[in-house]
């Protein structure tokens, strides 16, 4: 009895999920949290067909508020955007989609201005088919829902424009500001930070040649000036002692001459 009991509740708990899966598996776009006021993608996730038919077409309505959506490409789909009294519709043709494959189909949009709230994105899901509309909005908190819309919270604060976001205009063509931010390299040096500039500067040539050459020339003039009057001197000394000796065989010669014998 226990095993039959077992069986029993197993076949029916199966019955059950095989009828539930198609309804549980909502879609929710990602991400399902934003800041308000933000611009980014959102994804949804389609991830079955129509009862086992594949999908050919979403229609999705955009909450009151998204601005400026733009369909981003999916290889085999056609991505367009309408106005259907007042509302925006994005849509999604092409595929088809296999009733058992997933497929993501983003949308950049700027969301709504309106912190601590919730927005939906009813669509309907178009099979070769039949279709799915998910476009349940709950009345209450919790409220569970078959065919539910994808939902998303928006958080505070709202996004808004950073404050240095015109400051590329200040260089904009015609604006005087980078004249005067941007030195001039004829500027003489007065800070420091122009003295360590001229630092990485080629060296000037003709202060090398000016300071070098009175060192060279000065040091060559000392020793030749020693040089040469060692040498006047010792030319001198050799004249008077060729004179001197000169002279003595000289008076030697005149001293035998008046002396012959």
């Amino acid at each position: 009895m226990l095993r039959r009991f077992v069986s029993a509740v197993a076949i029916a708990s199966a019955v059950v999920l095989a009828g539930a899966g198609p309804a549980s598996a909502h879609i929710d776009p990602d991400p399902e949290q934003a800041q308000a006021g933000a611009r980014l993608s959102v994804a949804f996730t389609v991830e079955h067909g129509c009862e086992g038919s594949p999908t050919t077409q979403l229609d999705m309505r955009l909450p009151v508020g998204v601005i400026d959506p733009v369909p981003e490409d999916v290889d085999g789909w056609d991505g367009s955007v309408d106005t259907i009294d007042g509302d925006t519709i994005i849509t999604f043709a092409g595929g088809p989609l296999a009733d058992d494959v997933e497929g993501t189909f983003a949308v950049t949009m700027t969301l709504p201005a309106t912190p601590d709230a919730t927005i939906y994105f009813p669509f309907v899901q178009r099979c070769e088919v039949g279709e799915i509309r998910w476009i349940g909005v709950p009345s209450e908190p919790g409220q569970e829902l078959d065919e539910p819309a994808p939902a998303m919270n928006l958080t505070g604060p709202v996004a808004t424009v950073p404050p240095d976001a015109t400051v590329p205009d200040s260089t904009a063509p015609g604006s005087t500001e980078p004249e005067i931010t941007t030195p001039s390299t004829t500027d003489a040096p007065t800070t420091s930070e122009t003295s360590t500039a001229t630092t990485e500067r080629p060296p000037d040539t003709s202060v090398v040649e000016s300071t070098a050459a009175p060192v060279v020339i000065s040091d060559s003039a000392g020793d030749t000036s020693g040089s040469n009057t060692g040498t006047i001197a010792f030319i001198i000394t050799i004249a008077v002692v060729f004179g001197l000796g000169a002279f003595v065989a000289y008076r030697a010669r005149q001293a035998r001459a008046a002396n012959p014998g």
